[in-house]
């Protein structure tokens, strides 16, 4: 009976999927009242993220829902706003493994090991700062970075 590569062949993976986190949306030039924090927008309609083909350009479908209050006034958008959330997350760490028996006590093992393997993109969430240029573009990814590959070598005696 022919032994192939293939027979005894090792996997692992480590797949991560999360959903986004709430928001927190602010005024960038605004006059907040002393002690209270940043200034939050005012809350004048019912939000929406964009989940078409463009929502990195434009994550929320109507963005003059939140507008900038009165100076030294508190917006009425809450701290965590969680009915629109940042993108969601996936990631997958993959390997694969092989081990040749040389002798009885002695073996020979191959690994190749993929962190990001499937290439994924994990999207930050969008420009919050209301009276920003760039609000509600996604502007930046994670730290993920772009697919690594690893190959190792292992002789046990």
């Amino acid at each position: 009976m022919g032994r192939g590569i293939h027979r005894g062949l090792k996997t692992n993976g480590i797949w991560r999927i999360a959903d986004g986190r709430p928001l927190t949306f602010t005024v960038a030039d605004g006059n907040p009242l002393p002690t209270y924090g940043v200034q939050r927008p005012n809350l004048v309609g019912t939000p929406k993220r964009n989940n078409g083909s463009n929502w990195v350009d434009q994550y929320f479908v109507d963005g003059t829902v939140f507008q900038r209050p009165p100076d030294y006034t508190l917006g009425s958008v809450p701290r965590a706003f969680g009915a629109i959330r940042s993108p969601w997350s996936f990631t997958t760490d993959l390997s694969l493994a092989k081990q040749f028996q040389l002798r009885e006590e002695m073996n020979f093992e191959v690994r190749l090991e993929a962190q990001n393997a499937l290439n994924h993109p994990v999207f930050q969430g969008p420009n919050t700062s209301v009276d920003d240029q760039q609000f509600g573009l996604v502007t930046s990814t994670s730290g993920n970075g772009p697919r690594q590959l690893q190959l190792a070598f292992k002789f046990n005696f």
